[in-house]
C-alpha cells in the first residue's frame, strides 16, 4: 500500500495522472497484484531475448520479453518500459519496424543508428488496465543474415533497460542477452570429369559442378593433378606445379593413368569445402600417329556411272578404324554404291536426295587387319544424272574436325592426327568426234552359243586416256543394240549373248559396262543371258538372274596389273584364316592378275572365268589354284573352281558367285594336316560320346590362331594342375570361350550345341552377312545365341533336325564336333581314306567317318582339278 501511496502523491504530469486514475480504478476493483509469494525469496525484475539460429541470406525474428518480479508482500507489474539493444551490422541487417508484441498505446523504436535499437512503450492493451503482471512477449526484431556471414554465434544484447510500476523508472535487475547462431555450409565440388584426349601433345582439362547451399560466389578454388601406374590409383602420387584446371601432357606422364582433384573454395561463409576427386583417365598414350587421307577424282559424261576411290596415301602406322561422311551434289549425283575393305567391320549408308554418304570400318582382330599406306579404304560409284551440269562437283567432308565426320583412329583406337584432300567428279559434255585423248572402239556382241561365236550386233567403246596414262574404256549397250542382238540370239536358238570388250595394247585400267533399263527390259523379256568378255576376266549372267531386277545394270572391271598391288593383295589373302588351313606354312602364290568387280547386281548368281594367261603349271599345281574373294560387304572366302578354256590355248578358272569385289587366284602348293583330335588307348574314338568344354578349348588352341596373351585366367572349377588350364586360359583371351557368372568354366561340363554355333559363329570372322542370316528353328527365338545359330544355319555349319528344331541345349557329341570344326577349318574330309579300321568302333559305314579320319589323322593333301583336297598317296 505504501507503493500505491507514492503512485498517487506523485507528480500531477498527464502520464503520471494516467497512471494515478488507472492505479486508484485497480484499487477499487482489487485487482492490483497481492504477494502470493510470501516467505518466498524476492525476484528480479528480468528482460531476455530469444535465442535463433540462421543461415546466410536468411531471416531470423529475436523476440525481447519482460518479466515481473515479486517481493515478499507484493507481485511487481509494469505499465511502461525502456529498451536499449545492440548487434552486429557486419552480420546482421535489421529488416523493418521493430513490432510490437504488447499492444502499447504508445510504441517507439528508434533505429537511427546502425547497430543499436532503443525502444520505449506505455500502456499495454495486452494486460489488464494497462498493466502487464506477468511474464510477455513486448516486441520483436527482424534480421537478415549476411549472406557472407562466418558460421559460429554473435550476440544479441541488453545493454540497459527500465520499467515503471508507479511513476518512476526502475533499472531492470536481469538483462540476458541472445545468440543468432549462423549456420553454414562449407560449398562442394560434384561431377568432377576430365576433358580431352589422354595422349603425348594434348591437353586434359577438369570440370566439376560448383555449389553452395548458402549462394556464396565461388571464389579461388584449388586445384591439384595426381599420377599413377593403375586406373585404382594404388600408387597415386602428386605431379607438381599441377595446379590448374589444365594439363598439358607431357613424354613423362606416358602409360600414367592421371586424375584431377578439386578443393572448393567460397568467397564467403564456410569458404573450403572437402576436396574431390576424378575417376581416373588413361593410360596416357604416347606421340599421336598421323594419317592422311585422299578423296580420289573422276570424270564422266552424263548418265555415265563412275568410281571414287577412297585412299589411305600415307600413315605413320597401322590403321584400326576410319568413319566418314562426304557430302555431294545431289543435282547432279547420286550413289549406287559404296564397296568396303575387308575386314570384320564395315558398314555404309548414303541419302541421294539430302546428298550425304558415310562409311566406317573397324578392325576387331586386335591389329592383324590393320589398314596400311596405299590402302584403299572404300570405293563409292557414282551415277550422273542426265541432266547434270557439266563442270566439277566436289566430294569433301562438311567439317573435318567433328569426329563424327572425320575420324582415323590407329590400331590402339587413339585418334591420329590426320589430314584430307577432297576429290570431285568431272561431268563433261559428248562429243561427237575423236578428241586427242579419247577414241570411239566398235566392239562385237556375240553369240555365247554359237560355236563360231559369230557376231549378233555392235556396240562402242569409248576409251578415254586417264592422267595417269592409262586408259577407261565406257561401253554402253542401247536398246537399240539390245534389241538386234536379242532378236538374232532367239532365232539361233541361243541362250547368252557375249559383248567383246578387247584391249590389244593392254593399256585400259577400268571397264564401265551399262546396260540401260530400256535396253535390259528387253533381255529379260527374251529370257537370254548377257555376258561381258574382258581380257582379264569373263563374266556370264544367266537369265534367271536378270529376272525381276529392273534398275540400270552396270559393271567396273578394274585389274590389278602392278606387281606392288599384286603383293598387297597377296598379304591380304594369307592373314586369312581359310587360306592359312590350305597353304599352311607354305604360304600362296599370286596368279594371274587380281580382278576388283563392282556392280549392282548383288545377291544374284553369277559365273567368273580368271584367265591363266602366260602362266604355266604343272597338274598338281593347277589342281592347288584357289580364288581368294574379299567381298564388298568385307566378308572372304577361298573357293576352288574348276578348269575350263578360257580362250583359244589359254586355260582359265571358273566360279560362281553372288556377291562381288575384288578377286584373287592363289596357288597353294601340297600341303599337311595336323591331327587335332586323339583316339584312346584301347583304339576306339567313342564317336557317340559327348564333348566336354575344356576338349573344346583343347581343340581350339591346336587349330585356331588368334590374338592371345599368356594370362593365367582364374577359373573356380579349373585348379592350377589341371590338364587343359592353359587352353582354358589361352581361348579365354582369345574371346572364343568364357566363363559363367559363378566364376566357373564348366570344364568338365559337356558343350551344348548353341554354345557350339557361338563358337563357330565367332571362327567364321564374319564370312556370313548379317542380311544372309538363315530363318532360325522352332525352338531358337529368343535364346540367348539366336543370331549365332542363325549364321550358321545359312552357311551349313551346323544343321537342325527334320522337325524344324535345333535343340540348343543337348550335348555335342565327339563326331559331331569334329565335322563341325572341319567346316570351319575349311578340311575337305571327302577323300580321307585309311589302309585299315584307324578306329575299331567306326566302321566306314559310319555317318562321320571320313570327318572323323580328317580330324585324328595327320596327312599330306593336294587339290584336284574339282578344287577338292585329295589325299597323297603315301597318306
Amino acid at each position: 500500500m505504501t507503493t500505491i501511496l507514492r503512485f498517487m502523491k506523485g507528480s500531477v504530469r498527464s502520464g503520471q495522472r494516467l497512471a494515478a486514475a488507472l492505479l486508484a480504478l485497480c484499487l477499487t476493483l482489487g485487482l492490483l497484484p497481492v504477494s502470493a509469494n510470501a516467505g518466498q525469496p524476492s525476484k528480479p525484475f528480468a528482460a531476455a531475448a530469444s535465442d535463433v539460429t540462421g543461415r546466410g541470406g536468411e531471416t531470423v525474428d529475436v523476440t525481447v520479453s519482460l518479466e515481473p518480479g515479486y517481493a515478499a508482500d507484493y507481485d511487481d507489474a509494469f505499465w511502461a518500459y525502456t529498451m536499449r539493444l545492440q548487434y552486429d551490422p557486419q552480420v546482421l541487417t535489421l529488416q523493418g519496424a521493430v513490432s510490437d508484441e504488447a499492444d502499447a498505446e504508445h510504441f517507439d523504436a528508434d533505429t537511427s543508428v546502425a547497430g543499436t535499437v532503443y525502444v520505449q512503450a506505455d500502456s499495454f492493451g495486452s494486460g489488464i488496465a494497462g498493466f502487464v503482471m506477468e511474464q510477455a512477449d513486448v516486441f520483436t526484431l527482424t534480421f537478415t543474415v549476411n549472406k557472407d556471414a562466418a558460421p559460429g554465434a554473435t550476440d544479441i544484447l541488453l545493454q540497459e533497460g527500465s520499467y515503471t510500476l508507479d511513476t518512476e523508472a526502475v533499472e531492470i535487475e536481469s538483462l540476458s542477452g541472445a545468440q543468432v547462431t549462423i549456420e553454414n555450409d562449407a560449398p562442394t565440388a560434384a561431377d568432377i570429369g576430365l576433358d580431352g584426349t589422354p595422349a603425348v601433345g594434348q591437353t586434359l582439362t577438369g570440370g566439376y559442378k560448383y555449389a553452395d547451399r548458402e549462394g556464396n560466389a565461388e571464389g579461388t578454388s584449388a586445384y591439384q593433378w595426381y599420377a599413377a601406374s593403375d586406373a585404382a590409383g594404388t600408387d597415386r602420387t602428386v605431379i607438381q606445379e599441377a595446379t590448374d584446371k589444365s594439363l598439358a601432357l607431357t613424354a613423362a606422364l606416358q602409360s600414367k593413368y592421371l586424375f584431377f582433384e578439386v578443393t572448393p573454395i567460397a568467397e564467403g561463409g564456410a569458404t573450403t569445402g572437402t576436396a574431390a576427386l576424378s575417376v581416373a583417365t588413361g593410360p596416357v598414350e604416347g606421340i599421336r600417329e598421323t594419317a592422311a587421307v585422299t578423296i580420289g577424282q573422276a570424270s564422266g559424261l552424263q548418265g555415265a556411272t563412275v568410281a571414287v576411290p577412297v585412299k589411305l596415301t600415307d600413315a605413320s602406322a597401322g590403321i584400326g578404324s576410319y568413319g566418314m561422311r562426304l557430302s555431294f551434289d545431289s543435282s547432279a549425283l547420286e550413289v549406287t554404291d559404296i564397296a568396303g575393305p575387308g575386314g570384320e567391320l564395315f558398314d555404309s549408308g548414303f541419302d541421294n536426295e539430302a546428298g550425304w554418304l558415310s562409311a566406317s570400318w573397324a578392325d576387331i582382330s586386335g591389329g592383324d587387319e590393320a589398314l596400311e599406306m596405299g590402302d584403299k579404304l572404300f570405293t563409292v560409284t557414282f551415277k550422273i544424272k542426265t541432266d547434270a551440269a557439266y563442270g566439277n562437283y566436289a566430294l569433301k567432308v562438311a567439317d573435318e574436325a567433328d569426329l563424327r565426320q572425320f575420324t582415323v583412329t590407329d590400331v590402339a583406337a587413339y585418334e591420329t592426327v590426320k589430314t584430307l584432300t577432297a576429290g570431285s567428279v568431272e561431268v563433261y559434255a559428248p562429243s561427237s568426234a575423236a578428241q586427242p585423248d579419247k577414241e570411239i572402239i566398235t566392239v562385237d556382241v556375240k553369240d555365247a552359243g554359237s560355236a563360231s561365236g559369230g557376231a549378233v550386233a555392235k556396240a562402242q567403246i569409248e576409251r578415254t586416256k586417264k592422267a595417269d596414262g592409262t586408259k577407261s574404256d565406257k561401253v554402253v549397250l542401247t536398246a537399240d543394240q539390245a534389241k538386234q542382238t536379242v532378236a538374232s540370239i532367239i532365232a539361233a536358238g541361243s541362250k547368252m549373248a557375249n559383248i567383246i570388250i578387247t584391249d590389244t595394247k593392254d593399256e585400259v585400267s577400268e571397264v564401265n559396262v551399262t546396260v540401260p533399263k530400256d535396253a535390259g527390259q528387253l533381255i529379260r523379256d527374251a529370257k537370254i543371258g548377257l555376258g561381258i568378255v574382258t581380257d582379264n576376266v569373263k563374266v556370264q549372267i544367266p537369265a534367271a538372274s536378270l529376272q525381276d531386277f529392273t534398275d540400270e545394270l552396270y559393271f567396273r572391271f578394274v585389274p590389278i596389273k602392278s606387281e606392288a598391288g599384286k603383293q598387297e593383295a597377296k598379304a591380304r589373302a594369307e592373314k586369312d584364316a581359310a587360306v592359312k588351313a590350305a597353304a599352311g606354312e607354305l604360304g600362296v602364290t599370286v596368279v594371274g592378275r587380281p580382278m576388283t568387280i563392282e556392280t549392282n547386281l548383288q545377291g544374284r548368281e553369277v559365273t567368273l572365268v580368271m584367265p591363266l594367261k602366260g602362266v604355266t603349271l604343272s597338274q598338281a599345281e593347277l589342281a592347288g589354284l584357289g580364288i581368294f574373294i574379299e567381298h564388298s560387304d568385307g566378308t572372304k572366302e577361298l573357293l576352288h573352281g574348276k578348269l575350263v578354256t578360257y580362250d583359244s590355248g589359254v586355260q582359265g578358272v571358273e566360279f560362281k558367285v553372288n556377291k562381288f569385289s575384288t578377286f584373287t587366284l592363289v596357288k597353294t602348293d601340297g600341303a599337311a594336316h595336323e591331327a587335332y583330335v586323339k583316339g584312346y588307348a584301347d583304339g576306339t574314338f567313342r564317336p557317340e560320346r559327348t564333348i566336354t568344354r575344356a576338349e573344346i578349348a583343347s581343340i581350339l588352341a591346336r587349330t585356331v590362331t588368334l590374338p592371345a596373351t599368356t594370362a593365367d585366367i582364374a577359373y573356380g572349377d579349373v585348379p592350377s594342375g589341371y590338364w587343359a588350364k592353359n587352353v582354358i586360359s589361352s581361348v579365354t583371351t582369345m574371346g572364343l570361350m568364357k566363363g559363367y557368372a559363378d566364376g566357373t568354366f564348366g570344364a568338365e561340363k559337356p558343350i551344348t550345341r548353341a554354345e557350339l554355333a557361338s563358337l563357330a559363329a565367332k571362327l567364321m570372322d564374319g564370312t556370313t552377312a548379317v542380311s544372309d542370316a538363315g530363318k532360325g528353328f522352332t525352338d531358337t527365338a529368343g535364346t540367348w545365341a539366336e543370331a549365332a545359330i542363325k549364321q550358321v544355319q545359312s552357311a551349313g555349319i551346323i544343321k537342325g533336325y527334320e522337325d524344324g528344331s535345333f535343340l540348343p541345349n543337348k550335348p555335342v557329341t565327339r563326331a559331331e564336333a569334329v565335322a563341325i570344326v572341319n567346316k570351319l577349318l575349311g578340311r575337305d574330309a571327302s577323300s580321307a581314306q585309311a589302309a585299315g579300321a584307324t578306329w575299331r568302333d567306326v566302321p566306314g559305314t559310319h555317318w562321320a567317318y571320313r570327318d572323323i579320319l580328317e580330324a585324328s589323322v595327320t596327312h599330306r593333301y593336294t587339290m584336284n582339278a574339282e578344287g577338292r583336297e585329295q589325299w597323297s598317296a603315301n597318306d
